[in-house]
């Protein structure tokens, strides 16, 4: 079974990790579980809804969750940094990334050489250009 859960920070900034609530009578909010270990329990908190992310099912070389907002590094080229999106065109995760001065893009997959450096609301530095 496929895992789905999403991350999004909080007002103070935190991030928070779970299952994505929202509607139009309801803020964004993650429920999350919580606990000791031997008894857990669910909380929630509203989060900024512009920081929400899905998780792609799919983990990087280093074995970290890759979330839709993550910014990725091919191998060990400088150039070679790409930010994960959801395309509604085709239905699927993405990479989106410069080359020759032209935007480029192509569904993720095959995350062995990948590794997350930062996501767009933590490090939107690390985009040499904006990916829109």
């Amino acid at each position: 079974m496929r895992t789905i859960k999403f991350r999004a920070k909080n007002i103070n900034g935190v991030w928070y990790y779970g299952c994505l609530v929202y509607s139009n009578e309801l803020d964004a909010a993650i429920y999350f579980q919580t606990g000791n270990g031997s008894v857990n329990v669910m909380d929630w908190v509203y989060v900024n809804p512009e920081t929400v992310g899905q998780f792609t099912g799919l983990l990087d070389k280093n074995g970290n969750e890759i979330y839709e907002g993550d910014i990725l590094r091919f191998g060990n080229s400088p150039s070679g940094v790409c930010e994960v999106k959801w395309n509604e065109s085709i239905a699927a995760f993405c990479i989106y990334f410069y080359f020759k001065g032209e935007i480029g893009s192509r569904p993720l997959g095959g995350c062995v050489e990948f590794a997350i450096i930062g996501n767009i609301h933590d490090n939107p530095e690390l985009l040499k250009e904006e990916l829109y």
